[in-house]
């Protein structure tokens, strides 16, 4: 087995079609749009092609997913409350405000 590329959170974003920003709901549908596509059972495309474009589409979705299922979800009603307080997307910044992708990429947005 080759030894598989580490991609970007960009690269593999650009890999399926996503823009700056895309909740997991879309990350995943675009997924399953390009795999019924790109799948060797279904493509018109040469069988090595397909292989390495799979290849490609499944290492893209596992790092979004995985950076994605990394974000903290408040429940307690003082956190949802709190978050109300600051603003729609707070959480969103206090996790990810100075990331390039899926932030500002701005340094003064960090809370930290």
């Amino acid at each position: 087995m080759a030894a598989r590329k580490c991609l970007s959170l960009r690269e593999a974003a650009d890999i399926l079609g996503i823009g700056d920003a895309a909740s997991i709901s879309q990350i995943r549908a675009r997924y399953h749009a390009l795999a019924r596509e790109w799948h060797p059972d279904v493509s018109g495309y040469e069988s090595e092609e397909t292989h390495n474009g799979m290849v490609r589409l499944n290492e893209a979705y596992e790092v979004l997913i995985e950076y994605c299922m990394g974000y903290e979800i408040p429940f307690s009603d003082e956190e949802q409350a709190d978050g109300a307080d600051k603003g729609y997307d707070s959480g969103w910044m206090e996790q990810y405000g100075c990331d390039p992708i899926w932030g500002h990429g701005d340094s003064r947005y960090n809370p930290r």
